[in-house]
């Protein structure tokens, strides 16, 4: 399942009380966003929901069998267990159990029971039980599921396509820079070989942090040290080729403002335009905007109005966008 539709199916489970028993397993790559879904999840049900009390993340790969199950004590006379007080006894919320598939296998049987009747730990009906874990194609460190546990779970593989990162990218304020470089190099977006000897790997996750180095003002080569700590040394010197293209493009400010801007010849470059201006238009600098792209391709004119049409949807006010968005209803529809 593409991860975009995730979350709607979280919600329609929580908000139907037979569906919120079941605990649901999220199955995918390191780096996806199988936590982001999470947040998204619980972000929209706050909205619905009464007495909402949020996500309480439990990194079980992190655990101890006691961490889930507590500490015996004696109770006039009869062996009890002391609950641990991380787990929620009012309100309600998802309590998501993280790395899953990365707990040994006797964290795992401890949460045999966790799973399947919560309510045997004083947590309320109210929650819902998600965990999430890598495949063990993934070739990370992952210990193979007991079958009792994963019969008890609704089990969902999840991945993501470039369409659905830009989509949500799009949305959260992330570089142009990496927009544009991942359009162009789609097979950067998650790239990881596994092995005994592991390093730091492209992952949707890690452009994010890459998009946050690109705001520390250093120069080009300190910069692109660290990056190679985000996304690997291969990933980032091919990267570092693209940036360069930027230097080489026109100023998106002037573009902007209307001013008279040379349209660039190079196809990469004008992909590089493209995705900064849907990073930066709004319904008060459209028709500004809209000057410059109608010289461009269909393809690059529906790319951009998609994207930023996802980021700031007031856009559909301006003139120009609904003289597009008539002329091009079908892929419009799409948006």
């Amino acid at each position: 399942m593409r991860i975009q539709h995730v979350t709607p199916i979280l919600v329609k489970r929580y908000l139907n009380p037979k569906t919120r028993k079941r605990t649901v397993f999220l199955r995918g790559k390191s780096g996806i966003g199988k936590s982001d879904v999470i947040k998204q999840t619980s972000d929209l049900l706050a909205q619905h929901v009464k007495d909402w009390k949020g996500v309480i993340d439990l990194r079980l790969a992190q655990c101890d069998p006691t961490d889930l199950r507590g500490i015996p004590h004696v109770i006039e006379g009869r062996t009890g267990w002391a609950k641990p007080d991380f787990l929620p006894s009012t309100g309600s919320g998802i309590l998501f159990l993280d790395e899953i598939t990365s707990a040994p296998p006797a964290v795992q049987a401890a949460a045999y029971q966790l799973t399947l009747t919560p309510e045997d730990f004083g947590i309320p009906d109210t929650w819902m039980v998600i965990a999430a874990g890598n495949r063990k194609s993934d070739r990370g460190v992952t210990f193979n599921l007991a079958a009792p546990l994963q019969n008890r779970m609704c089990d969902i593989t999840v991945d993501t396509t470039l369409d659905d990162f830009l989509n949500y990218a799009i949305t959260q304020d992330i570089a142009p820079e990496i927009l544009s470089f991942l359009r162009d190099r789609p097979d950067m977006l998650h790239k990881f070989e596994g092995g005994n000897n592991i390093q730091a790997f492209p992952s949707p996750r890690s452009w994010f942090a890459v998009s946050d180095v690109l705001e520390i003002d250093v120069p080009l080569q300190d910069r692109i040290e660290m990056i190679k700590g985000d996304v690997g040394e291969e990933a980032a010197i091919i990267f570092e080729t693209h940036l360069r293209l930027w230097e080489t493009m026109p100023r998106l400010d002037d573009i902007l403002k209307g001013k008279p801007v040379s349209m660039p010849d190079e196809l990469n470059v004008k992909y590089c335009v493209a995705m900064g201006l849907a990073t930066r238009i709004d319904s008060d600098n459209f028709d500004n905007a809209w000057k410059f792209l109608e010289n461009m391709s269909g393809d690059i004119q529906t790319l951009v109005m998609k994207l930023a049409y996802k980021r700031d949807p007031s856009i559909a006010s301006a003139p120009a966008f609904s003289k597009w968005a008539i002329a091009n209803a079908g892929a419009f529809s799409n948006v």
